[in-house]
């Protein structure tokens, strides 16, 4: 039988859960064997990426500071600015970037468990619970003083870049001379100064462990398909995806979602994500995005805020926001497919020790994970009725 708390523990038993490393690929082997003994056809489905989004900070850190260096060389160097800017622009702002197919690419995969229904096809719904069960680099800059600024400094970085434009298009020009030099010196220095600030924790601490950022996920969407396989509705097909890559750019979701959404109809089909549920209060996600906002204003968000007004949900649930990095539920909100995000978040509207080597199973707490569970399954219901 199906036990959340075995689950967190296998997963947490390894070092880590980096994705396309020999620890993510034991962790995929391991989530098979649970949704098997679940009763689900299971699949594994390959993709390319880079291991950690450092590689992805360092093409584009780096290609500006050589298309900033090579403009008294050739005003060519301008476009290269400009496409870098341009990819880091998409890549921040949760769109798909050509960045991300940039070399060093590895193999990772999604693991997806499957039940079909046995009703009619013309009356069949699908349901997808997602999770990422890969870790992330530790980094310096999530911190708890450093998250609550991690969206501005983020959003500072994307404005000088397209400063940084600007300012390679007048040298070219030889406009402002020597002041638009110096200008460039300093915008070199700070892109630099970034590129070691926001890597240098994984090259110090490795990966985290994961416990909350994502093992609790993970629990939770198969806790919650476990659910509605007891509750036998003859007319939804459950999927439980299981995602690697999150942490590098939400990449294993990315291929999922674009390998999929064609067969899907949006008024039959729904998607809950679960993402960090180790501590605070689950949160059901109204936006998120750095410039771009990213609004979750689909029906299957408005069914979980209208739970959140009755007494059963009242006072353990609550609506918020979160700006610091993102969800795998964002490629479906960019597809406009009706889905769900879930976490949990402090009095501060912080995820504690999220990329940090503190994230360990022994400051786990179990209250959120257990109430994103019974949400997930009332609004699967409420969903089903409403559209019956």
């Amino acid at each position: 039988m199906y036990s959340a708390a075995n689950l967190l523990h296998d997963l947490c038993r390894l070092p880590h859960r980096g994705a396309a490393t020999p620890q993510g690929a034991e962790a995929a082997r391991l989530l098979q064997a649970y949704l098997t003994d679940m009763g689900a056809e299971v699949r594994t489905e390959s993709f390319q990426t880079p291991r950690t989004y450092i590689t992805i900070v360092y093409w584009l850190i780096g290609g500006l500071l050589i298309s900033l260096a090579l403009i008294p060389v050739s005003g060519v160097a301008v476009g290269l600015v400009l496409y870098f800017t341009v990819m880091a622009w998409r890549y921040f702002n949760w769109h798909y970037s050509f960045i991300t197919r940039f070399p060093v690419q590895h193999t990772a995969s999604n693991v997806i468990g499957s039940w079909a229904s046995n009703g009619l096809k013309e009356n069949r719904r699908k349901v997808i619970l997602m999770a990422h069960y890969d870790t992330a680099p530790v980094s310096l800059l999530y911190t708890p003083k450093q998250q609550a600024n991690f969206r501005v400094s983020l959003i500072i970085s994307l404005w000088l870049m397209g400063f940084a434009v600007g300012i390679a298009a007048l040298e070219a020009l030889k406009t402002g001379l020597p002041y638009v030099q110096y200008i460039r010196y300093a915008l070199m220095t700070y892109f630099g100064l970034q590129a070691v600030l926001g890597t240098l924790g994984y090259w110090l601490n490795g990966y985290t462990n994961g416990a909350s950022d994502n093992a609790t996920g993970v629990a939770a969407a198969l806790s919650t398909a476990e659910r509605l396989l007891d509750v036998n509705l003859p007319d939804l097909d459950i999927e439980v995806v299981l995602t690697s890559a999150e942490e590098v750019g939400m990449i294993g979701a990315y291929h999922y979602v674009e390998a999929h959404k064609r067969d899907w109809k949006r008024t039959e089909t729904m998607a809950i994500n679960f993402d960090t549920l180790g501590a605070g209060k689950l949160t059901v996600i109204e936006q998120t995005g750095t410039v771009d906002r990213i609004r979750y204003d689909n029906t299957v968000t408005q069914l979980a805020k209208q739970l959140l007004m009755s007494d059963r949900f009242r006072d353990r649930a609550q609506v918020g926001r979160w700006h610091t990095a993102d969800f795998d539920s964002v490629w479906f909100v960019r597809n406009r497919i009706p889905v769900l995000a879930l976490c949990a978040l402090d009095e501060q509207g912080r995820m504690p020790r999220i990329h940090q080597p503190t994230d360990t199973l022994e400051h786990i707490e179990t209250e959120p994970m257990n109430d994103a569970t019974e949400l997930a399954e009332a609004v699967v219901l409420k969903w089903i009725m409403n559209n019956g």
